[in-house]
This record gives structure tokens, C-alpha cells and sequence, in this order.
């Protein structure tokens, strides 16, 4: 077998054994805890307070008196993030004991709805008996899957992570996003066998389609077996590379070259050069990632909500691979742990926090919840309801409102299965047509020819005028012209029509004006990503919508000049 440069086998296979055991036992203590929360619930509880009662927050909370859920619910209102924001602001301040017992040693960003970047405290109290422990049980369903003895850096590509040096730094303390972690804080952090695998090294100035080529090269020749990642687009995105850069990446294996230069650990390897063309040029060009590993096996990533729209192309270029969902991980905090083989939902997670719910009403927009509002306990929710999610984490984000709405498919054990539904109030309405990504995609897939080619990316874009209406970025095939995209164009709206009946009524009111198509040239959709990567974006924001919330994407499309011509 061939290992990435730096990454011998004989470390890899020991420290293999030892985690493959661990995730192993830790994937059994989840499903116990499935089984029978209650107990777990309880002592999460009594450690939330231990980490509140001297602080700040604490006091001013009374939570000296505090010992049960329903004393905790009492005490301590419902908050959305900028309500949480001025305790945050003075931990960041350097002031001790805010929000939790454990210092804060860094602090996580992520985008806010309001514009502002939210800043999530992060402890090693919360890393060693939360966040590091779930991710522990989480790849123990999958060495089930694969073979335990495949968890080694040679057999896998984990891209829900890289090592990136911290880069930036507010008043002493280092910020990143949650995929882009500079190290482990200790042994229970999470430290798996490919920890320094190189191909797991990030860098924050490296171009994204770079960045997923060099894993290809580094990969190459070796017996992958499974991906994992938070977002589907980016298992695309790799096959798109894979597509594009085929001969290149041929070459570099026979001239021994890691992205035009001499690697270390990497000498000119023909015989392999050979075989890796050979069974890429049988691909035909389709972008199949089991061309360059044809022993894969499994794919994790999201699989709900919009990344759910994902699946035909997920299935495109990984044919036949089973899928399974990663862990409902946001920055804030673990919510289920995929425990079995559902294919988009996990249980909740007992051991990861207090989990409140609130029934979603059919006109909910997204605003903050009431501060009292009432909340059902994780065992009094119902199959086939959703609800918003109120979360209590050891990271100090307590009762927060997370604006996420989940529904129940049904029950583990004790546990309710919670699929991932989206952000609530997520979608777009100017005179009230209520359109939802779910609609946009559906009237796309159903309006573009298969004679086309494959369906290609695209996204709805909320266009202010008099009167407004829709922009619809697509990457269009050159050679098929303007009448093909203003056939398109005519049956995407039509189709809008049929499954929003308030848009159609605004269309023929003319409260609307009819959707546009804006055929973008092949790339526009990274060549989108890349521009907001070097605005500032990390790389967790920078995320596919199906429909956008705003018109930020036009400005770019004109700035970058992605239209094609005609």
C-alpha cells in the first residue's frame, strides 16, 4: 500500500488499532444512551450548573438555587445569539468567568443573521467531555462500515477538517471556523490516526480547487475507502477536480511532482502513472471518484435539507457508494449522532447538552423566540412534527434560541430521530410568495432537458426592481445558445407556478416580473466561492444555496464577469 508523504505504516497500523477500539466502545455507549437518556439528561444538567454557578451569569441568574430542568427553564430566559452577544464581547475582553467555569482558550466564527460574525467560546472543559467524545462515537458507525482496519490515513479522506494555523487573532485569542482547527487540546480531544497525514493540512491561502486537488495527488494510488465531509458540494467539487485535472494529476504520479514541484517521500512512479490513466480514460470523462479509488465504499456527509438536493449528483460521481449522514454538527454544538444506518437522520444526542423544543408554526419567520416561550422535553415531541431547537451547551451558550428547525422521523431507543429541516423562516418572499429552496430546485429539475446533459449547478437569486423578481444563475453549456435558455427560462417559471400558488398569483398580478436565467460560463460556481474565500469568508460560510437571501451573488457575477456572451 502507498502512504502519503510523511505517513509510515507500520505508526499508522498501531495507532490505528488503539482508536479503531475506541470509537468502537464509544459508538456502544451512544446507542446505550439512546436506550435510556434520562440519567444522561440529569447529570448534563448538574454539569451546566457547575460550569454557570460561578460566573457572572451565574449570579445574576440565581442559579445557586437552581437544581432541576423546570427550575433551569425558570431562571434562565430563551436568547438568541446577539442577546447572548454581550456576554461573549466580555469574555472576549478578557474578563474571567462570564459564561462558564473553564476559561475560554479560543473562540469559534461563524456568519450571523444579522450581518455580524458570531463568535462562539470554546473551552477545554466542553472540547474533552462534549464535542470531542461525540466525534469519537460518530466514526465508530463507520468503522463498522468500512472495516476498522481500514481507519488508517492511507484508506480515508476526512475533508470535514483541516489543520490550519490559526490566522487570526481578536484581543488575544485565536479565531477560526469549526473545519479549520489548528491542533487537539489533549488526549480527549479528538486525535485520530490521520491527525498528521499532510493531506489533512490546510492552508488558509491556498486556493480552494487547489486545495482539493493536492488531496487527489497526495491520495493517489492509495485504497481509499471512504470519504468524509460536512457538505456534499465539496465530494462534488473533488470529482470535478478529478475531471479537470485527470492528466495533470497522471503526470505528477509518474514525474513524482506534488503540484509542479519535488515532494519529500515522493519519487516518479510510471508503473502506477499507467495504471491510474488506464482506468480514469474507462471513465470517459464522466468525473467518477471510483476511477482513481475503486475499492470505495462509503460516502458520509450531510444528507438533509438543501444538501439533500445534492443526492443525483452526489450518486453521479460516486454510483452504487452507500451514503451516510454525518453528525447535525453547527459550531455551536453537537445535536444527533448517527448511531445506525438511516440514511439523513441521527438520534439526539443526550450526552452533548439540554435540548428544549418548540412546536414550528406554519407562519414562523424566522424572528427570535419569546424569551418564555413554552418547551417540550426531547421524549414529548411527535413523528412527523418539527420544531425549533433550543439548545443549553457547556460552552456557555445557554437556552439558546438556534433559529434550526428539526423533525421527527421516528424514535431510537428513548431518542428521538431528529432529520435536519433547515433554518426556520429560510426562504424569500417580496410580496408574499413564500418561496422555499425545495420549490426552486423541483422546478429546475423538472424544467432542464435531459438532452442537456446532467443537471448543472445553479441558484435563485432575489432581484430588487419595479417590480422585483428572480435571477436564475446556471452554468450553461456554451453550445446551446440563447433559445435553449429562454426555453428554460419559460418552463422553470411555469413550474414555479405550479407548486407555489402565490407566486403564480404575484406573476399574474404582475406584483413579480418573470424569472431570468443568467447563464454562467462552466466554473462559475467556484470561481463564486473563491471570491467570497478571499473577502473574508471562512470556509464553513461559504456554503450552496439553492436560493439566496439576498442579491450580493449578482454583484459578484457582473464584477467577476462570469455571463457568457450572448
Amino acid at each position: 500500500m502507498l502512504f502519503p508523504t510523511g505517513v509510515s505504516a507500520a505508526p499508522q497500523d498501531r495507532r490505528a488499532r488503539g482508536f479503531a477500539g475506541r470509537v468502537l466502545e464509544a459508538l456502544a455507549r451512544q446507542r446505550e444512551l439512546c436506550n435510556d437518556p434520562g440519567p444522561t439528561s440529569a447529570r448534563v444538567l448538574r454539569d451546566l450548573l457547575d460550569q454557570a454557578r460561578p460566573t457572572s451569569f451565574g449570579s445574576g441568574h440565581r442559579l445557586g438555587s437552581v437544581g432541576t430542568l423546570e427550575e433551569w427553564k425558570r431562571a434562565v430566559p430563551i436568547r438568541c445569539y446577539e442577546e447572548l452577544r454581550p456576554y461573549v464581547e466580555r469574555q472576549l475582553s478578557g474578563e474571567p468567568r462570564v459564561l462558564t467555569r473553564s476559561a475560554p482558550y479560543a473562540f469559534l466564527k461563524t456568519s450571523g443573521s444579522s450581518g455580524r460574525p458570531k463568535y462562539i467560546p470554546t473551552t477545554r472543559h466542553w472540547r474533552d467531555h462534549y464535542r470531542g467524545r461525540g466525534l469519537y462515537a460518530q466514526w465508530g458507525l463507520y468503522a463498522e462500515q468500512i472495516g476498522a482496519e481500514y481507519l488508517t490515513a492511507g484508506n480515508l479522506l476526512d475533508l470535514s477538517w483541516e489543520r490550519t494555523p490559526a490566522s487570526r487573532n481578536l484581543h488575544g485569542f485565536p479565531v477560526y471556523s469549526i473545519s479549520r482547527r489548528p491542533a487537539a487540546v489533549g488526549a480527549e480531544d479528538w486525535v485520530p490516526p490521520w491527525y498528521d497525514a499532510p493531506w489533512l493540512n490546510g492552508d488558509d491561502d491556498e486556493e480552494y480547487a487547489d486545495s482539493l486537488y493536492r488531496k487527489l495527488r497526495l491520495l493517489a494510488g492509495c485504497d481509499v475507502r471512504m470519504i468524509v465531509t460536512l457538505n456534499p458540494s465539496k465530494i462534488v467539487g473533488l470529482a470535478e477536480q478529478l475531471a479537470l485535472r485527470a492528466g495533470e494529476l497522471v503526470d505528477e504520479v509518474g514525474r513524482g511532482t506534488l503540484c509542479g514541484a519535488p515532494a519529500d517521500g515522493m519519487a516518479p512512479d510510471p508503473r502506477l502513472a499507467r495504471s491510474l490513466s488506464r482506468r480514469l480514460e474507462r471513465a470517459s470523462g464522466s468525473p467518477r471518484l471510483t476511477g482513481l479509488w475503486p475499492q470505495l465504499s462509503l460516502v458520509v456527509c450531510w444528507n438533509s435539507a438543501s444538501a439533500g438536493l445534492y443526492r443525483d449528483w452526489l450518486e453521479e460521481v460516486t454510483p452504487g457508494i452507500r451514503k451516510l449522514p454525518f453528525s447535525t454538527t453547527g459550531t455551536e454544538g453537537i445535536v444527533t449522532i448517527p448511531v445506525d444506518g438511516h440514511p439523513s437522520a441521527g438520534p439526539l444526542a443526550p450526552d452533548q447538552g439540554i435540548f428544549e423544543f418548540v412546536p414550528c408554526a406554519e407562519d414562523d419567520d424566522g424572528g427570535p423566540l419569546a424569551a418564555d416561550a413554552e418547551t417540550l422535553a426531547p421524549h414529548e415531541v411527535e413523528t412527523g412534527r418539527s420544531y425549533r431547537l433550543v439548545m443549553s451547551q457547556a460552552n456557555g451558550l445557554y437556552r439558546y434560541d438556534v433559529s434550526d428547525v428539526y423533525t421527527v422521523l421516528g424514535r431510537v431507543g428513548g431518542s428521538p430521530r431528529l432529520e435536519f429541516a433547515g433554518r426556520a423562516g429560510f426562504g424569500s418572499s417580496f410580496t408574499g410568495e413564500k418561496l422555499t429552496e425545495s420549490q426552486v430546485y423541483q422546478a429546475v429539475k423538472e424544467s432542464y432537458d435531459d438532452a442537456w446533459g446532467s443537471l448543472p449547478m445553479f441558484t435563485c437569486i432575489p432581484s430588487w426592481g419595479t417590480p422585483p423578481g428572480y435571477a436564475l444563475a446556471v452554468e450553461w453549456r456554451p453550445g446551446l445558445g440563447p433559445a435553449a435558455s429562454e426555453h428554460f427560462a419559460a418552463a422553470t417559471e411555469s413550474a414555479l407556478q405550479q407548486c407555489n400558488p402565490e407566486y403564480a398569483e404575484k406573476r399574474r398580478s404582475d406584483r413579480l416580473r418573470p424569472l431570468r436565467v443568467l447563464p454562467l460560463a462552466p466554473g462559475g460556481f467556484l470561481a463564486l466561492a473563491e471570491a467570497q474565500r478571499r473577502n473574508g469568508a471562512a470556509a464553513m460560510q461559504i456554503k450552496h444555496h439553492w436560493l439566496q437571501r439576498d442579491d450580493t451573488l449578482l454583484g459578484l457575477i457582473d464584477e467577476l464577469s462570469l455571463l457568457l456572451p450572448g
